[in-house]
């Protein structure tokens, strides 16, 4: 048991196991996972870490009896589903006993004091043991009128950051708002907060946002913050970005050093070029390229998209568009975390807000991470006007609710060829 073999086992072990548990995306959304999802998460992984240790640890060091081998590698996966499983249910029901004390939960706010609003909070109250969400208040929007709310507290617009700011709200509910636009309109004012925004679904809200749930004893609720994939899948897709961008940048160094020196011979200015992006739940971000047009481009005009006979653009210029080389430094901000590879392509706030008086439903872009390519990138290119970024929306939005890993390798290919050929521009 003292061998050196043994002791890294012991200790290398649990921590892969942790590494699958997190990849599995377990520690995610643990106030409404059920139990019987404990149960098969800890049986996938058990089945995964037993072979795991099979083919490292025991593959070269059997047994004679062939029968002893299948007996220990069928005793390790009983017991990590076991005793997984027995911990798990003894935090889930510790934490379900304190939800129903009211000790804990998420700390909720619903928009709107609408009769619809305070009816919804009636019905999550009768469910609130199940779903973990302690409804603190309402927060009542400018169009919104009191109804007679007494037993919760109200607060306005300003009351509800200073609430949150004070690590007091970690969701809030949407029952504000006439209709999906202006729903949509609050959904992007509260995708900065950093907290879940949640919707009662609706007809209209369906048919333009997909939300699996598995807490079919509580209410329904469309979380517009997260993307309709699960957290396991999500952690792989992350897993990969830092893989894919970590080893594209190392095997490009040389192409990058060369296109540096090719910026900086051909015009006066930086080789790298800097500008303010929104992303993930509309944080703002600095998204890095090899520059492409003059440093005066929008000197006079102010924000402006490009065209491909833009004059701003320098004779490198042209050649790094095509080929979409002057993306190539995206790759640091997949490695930082502001980006992922494939994804809807990041937008500036002025164009945002233009975009968002004729499409509000653009605010379901920032449910994911932005990408160095997306569907809209690859069916339709670089847009020249606000038109032309809202008829690219249509794909973007497609991709995020049909987000998958497959998805992501179809558009990679598709990358690939258009990268190939020089329809960059």
């Amino acid at each position: 048991m003292l061998s050196p073999v043994i002791l890294a086992e012991g200790i290398l072990f649990p921590i892969m196991m942790t590494g699958l548990y997190w990849l599995s995306g377990f520690y995610e959304s643990v106030f409404s996972r059920s139990r019987l999802r404990d149960f098969t998460n800890a049986a996938g992984n058990a089945l995964i870490g037993t072979l795991l240790f099979f083919f490292v640890a025991m593959l070269n060091d059997l047994l004679p009896m062939r029968r002893l081998n299948y007996e220990l590698i069928l005793i390790l996966f009983g017991l990590l589903t076991i005793f997984v499983t027995i911990g798990r249910w003894i935090v889930s029901n510790s934490l379900h006993r304190s939800h129903r004390q009211g000790k804990s939960g998420r700390q909720t706010l619903i928009v709107g004091t609408s009769a619809a609003a305070i009816d919804l909070e009636r019905r999550l109250s009768r469910s609130s043991k199940v779903m973990g969400l302690n409804i603190k208040g309402f927060v009542m929007m400018d169009n919104d009128t009191p109804n007679g709310i007494s037993h919760l507290p109200v607060y306005d617009e300003q009351g509800l950051l200073s609430q949150i700011s004070s690590h007091k709200i970690d969701a809030i509910i949407i029952a504000s708002g006439n209709g999906i636009q202006e729903k949509m309109h609050l959904v992007n004012r509260f995708m900065p907060l950093d907290v879940s925004v949640f919707m009662a679904p609706d007809n209209n809200l369906l048919s333009i946002a997909r939300k699996s749930f598995d807490n079919v004893a509580g209410e329904p609720l469309v979380d517009m913050s997260r993307p309709p994939m699960n957290a396991g899948l999500l952690n792989v897709k992350r897993v990969i970005d830092v893989i894919v961008s970590a080893t594209a940048l190392i095997v490009t160094s040389p192409l990058l050093a060369a296109i540096a020196i090719a910026v900086k011979a051909d015009s006066r200015g930086p080789v790298f070029y800097r500008q303010r992006r929104m992303g993930y739940h509309r944080r703002p971000f600095d998204i890095v390229k090899f520059r492409s047009m003059r440093t005066d481009a929008e000197l006079h005009s102010g924000p402006a998209l490009s065209s491909p006979d833009d004059s701003r653009i320098t004779r490198v210029g042209h050649i790094l568009r095509k080929y979409r080389l002057d993306e190539l430094p995206n790759f640091w901000n997949v490695l930082r975390g502001d980006m992922s590879i494939v994804g809807p392509r990041p937008e500036r706030e002025h164009f945002l807000r233009q975009m968002m008086e004729r499409a509000p439903q653009c605010a379901m872009l920032h449910r994911v991470r932005p990408g160095i390519t997306s569907w809209g990138m690859v069916k339709y290119g670089y847009a020249q006007n606000v038109d032309e970024m809202i008829e690219r929306l249509r794909y973007d939005l497609l991709y995020v609710e049909n987000l998958s890993l497959a998805v992501d390798i179809k558009i990679l290919f598709y990358t690939i060829h258009t990268v190939i050929t020089g329809k960059g521009i």
